[in-house]
């Protein structure tokens, strides 16, 4: 079994145009294409985006996030 993505690669833009990735970032962070970062934050790697985002959602949202996508398969 492997990932479907390697978030130190894929831009976070990218994962949102897959519907089963969309959705658990959106389960995770529910208001984020409503905060004012959110179009930069689309030209981010994935890894990038949960780093700099992890200070406002904790490191167990963003632990809870990436093992979810991780857990996608290819």
């Amino acid at each position: 079994m492997s990932a479907r993505y390697d978030l130190a690669k894929v831009k976070l833009g990218k994962l949102l145009t897959d519907p089963e990735a969309e959705a658990i970032v959106l389960d995770v962070i529910p208001d984020l294409k409503k905060q004012p970062t959110y179009l930069v934050a689309k030209t981010l790697t994935a890894s990038a985006a949960l780093q700099l985002a992890s200070a406002q959602l904790g490191a167990g949202k963003v632990e809870e996030l990436r093992q979810r996508i991780n857990a996608l398969e290819a």
